[in-house]
């Protein structure tokens, strides 16, 4: 049977063939048994409402108010569709509640960082309940349809353009998880709005949504209604998802494969020691 063996700060694991292996008992603690409501520590930007743990992995739960947002949005005389060489305008168009699920999991050396299953949804009203809120798809170009839905995000940020190098690399969690937030922010409201999705997903929402209200047929009507009360998004029969904040989650969870591992005994232990120098696992990502 394996054996483990502690003294003061480092934990001694021998397998049943003599193999042994050290590691600190402060790193064994936050394998085996994790932080989990209380953040990591961090301090979480403006407008998080809460957090939802998944095993390793976690999802930060971003609500923003409705309001009049700029966007860089593809020209209707654009010489391509996305990419290089794309044309772009300056449009003011209203959103309503903004919801985005920012999921962290455990990345290169099995830190928690910003994953690439990143999801964003409307809603008419402020969250009240995660269990009940009904989440609406976002009608933005740089969101993301799939076709099956099965196995693939919801409503995934396009996230071609994420500068991970600003945030894998830092070694403070506080730092590393608000600035894999703030990264994510920017990929969706201040990068070029174009037809990628179309091209490499099955449609952005945008496109899926546009039969929905003339008001936002075009995002010319849309700035136009924008113009004239910022509001009228409010009444805007957006699509429904039939899926709620706490469904979304645990078809990420799901989707991200991350084993909800228990343990009962010194074997369980000696594997973590074991295996504490292997690669860690590569999450899934779409990429464009």
């Amino acid at each position: 049977m394996a054996s483990i063996m502690i003294q003061g700060t480092e934990v001694q694991a021998v397998s049943p063939e003599g193999k042994t292996g050290k590691m600190p008992l402060a790193d064994l603690l936050a394998q085996v048994a994790p932080r989990r409501m209380d953040g990591c520590g961090v301090l979480f930007p403006a407008g998080v409402r809460t957090v939802i743990p998944g095993g390793r992995a976690m999802i930060w739960i971003y609500e923003s108010p409705p309001r009049v947002y700029s966007f860089r949005w593809i020209t209707n005389d654009s010489p391509v569709k996305f990419g290089n060489g794309t044309k772009y305008r300056t449009v003011q168009i209203a959103l309503p509640y903004l919801v985005v699920l920012a999921v962290f999991a455990p990345g290169e050396g099995g830190r928690l960082t910003l994953s690439s299953a990143n999801e964003c949804f409307f809603r008419v009203a402020p969250l009240k309940n995660l269990e009940k809120d009904e989440l609406l798809f976002p009608a933005l170009l740089n969101c993301s349809k799939f076709n099956p839905q099965e196995g693939h995000p919801l409503s995934w940020i396009c996230t071609q353009h994420l500068n991970r190098a600003s945030f894998d690399h830092e070694s403070d969690t506080n730092r590393r998880l608000c600035a894999g937030f703030e990264s994510l922010r920017k990929c969706l409201v201040e990068t070029g709005f174009n037809y990628s999705s179309e091209n490499h997903e099955s449609s952005s929402w945008f496109t899926e949504s546009r039969g929905i209200d003339p008001r936002i047929s075009t995002v010319e009507n849309w700035q136009a209604a924008s113009k004239e009360n910022p509001l009228f998004v409010l009444d805007v029969p957006w699509l429904k998802t039939g899926h709620t904040i706490e469904r979304v989650a645990e078809r990420i969870f799901k989707n991200l494969r991350i084993p909800q591992v228990t343990y009962t005994s010194a074997a369980d232990l000696a594997r973590v020691i074991f295996n504490q120098n292997k690669p860690n696992q590569t999450l899934p990502a779409t990429s464009i």
